[in-house]
């Protein structure tokens, strides 16, 4: 993944976007009575959200989920370590193991971000790599790569995220017709720039697969003490193989990706639960508050007791 110019930021929005596209995203709000708020709800499709952002946010850390974004109004910039990057109504994000992305919003009431995210289904992903390289005598290229990327929307693209949101209206259109929508869009985004991204993550023997199955670990165990070599067992590589590998996937070593979970669940039983800080500390995995203070606050910008201050709906 390239990093692009911070120029790109400021340029307009292409009139390829259909603007029926535009008009079905302001009656989906409405209807899942996001018209006047900032927050993101299920569809009446499972695996699917809609979500809406009517502020500008700088830049801040998040955690996002496995899965595509497509933004319908509105665009964001991201931040990945080194990696820099746009996505808009012009390019969707692939996150394809869940991770802790520094990002910018930029929103106003007049012109709120909004987007939806969907959920990967693997059977469905697999089978069509499976007729895809059958039909087609093509290989997807397996080679190790960054778990994250931005992919053009096509024309074709438009035309089943237009589809699905007029059945999102709907339960039982959502129910009978969405399914093969979500398929159609899969199977196109396989044909596109970063195909390869989602056929690594199918397949098993990839170096993104067995690094995406210890991350599953991590994300059920961060309240443990984890170690290294272990984590290196499960991904059946040697301890330096692994180092090297994850950092290319994930772009941060396993201890500071370990750390970014750890403080990220803190800040979400802080801001949802209403948790002390002490405490939240402790049941992800921290022994000194001190130390969680001084971590949290670095990350973050702000102490644990603040965070609160730059709270909201930001994905």
């Amino acid at each position: 993944m390239k990093s692009e110019s911070i120029a790109k930021i400021a340029e307009p929005q292409s009139a390829l976007i259909p603007s029926s596209i535009i008009t079905l995203a302001y009656s989906l709000c409405e209807y899942y009575g996001l018209a006047h708020q900032s927050a993101r709800v299920d569809t009446n499709l499972a695996g699917v959200r809609l979500f809406r952002i009517d502020s500008y946010h700088k830049y801040s850390p998040q955690m996002y989920e496995q899965g595509i974004v497509i933004i319908l109004q509105g665009h964001k910039t991201g931040h990945l370590n080194q990696h820099q990057f746009n996505y808009d109504p012009q390019r969707c994000l692939l996150v394809t193991t869940p991770y802790p992305i520094v990002c910018e919003t930029f929103a106003s009431q007049q012109q709120p971000l909004i987007g939806i995210n969907i959920d990967f289904d693997l059977t469905v992903i697999r089978q069509l790599v499976t007729m895809i390289e059958s039909d087609q005598q093509h290989q997807f290229n397996y080679e190790g790569s960054c778990g994250v990327a931005t992919a053009k929307m096509t024309e074709r693209m438009y035309r089943s995220v237009e589809q699905l949101l007029e059945v999102l209206h709907d339960p039982l259109d959502a129910m009978v017709v969405g399914p093969s929508l979500i398929r159609q869009l899969f199977y196109y985004l396989l044909q596109g720039d970063q195909g390869y991204l989602l056929a690594q993550y199918c397949e098993q023997d990839s170096a993104l697969a067995k690094i995406s199955s210890v991350i599953d670990y991590v994300q059920l165990h961060y309240d443990t003490k984890l170690q290294v070599h272990e984590l290196a067992a499960m991904a059946g590589m040697s301890v330096s193989v692994f180092h090297k590998v994850f950092k290319q996937v994930v772009t941060d070593p396993p201890l500071q990706y370990i750390k970014k979970i750890r403080l990220n669940n803190a800040k979400t039983l802080i801001l949802q639960q209403g948790m002390a800080a002490n405490i939240a500390a402790g049941l992800v995995g921290y022994e000194s508050p001190a130390q969680f203070s001084r971590e949290f606050k670095r990350y973050f910008g702000l102490p644990p007791s603040k965070i609160h201050e730059n709270a909201g709906f930001i994905r």
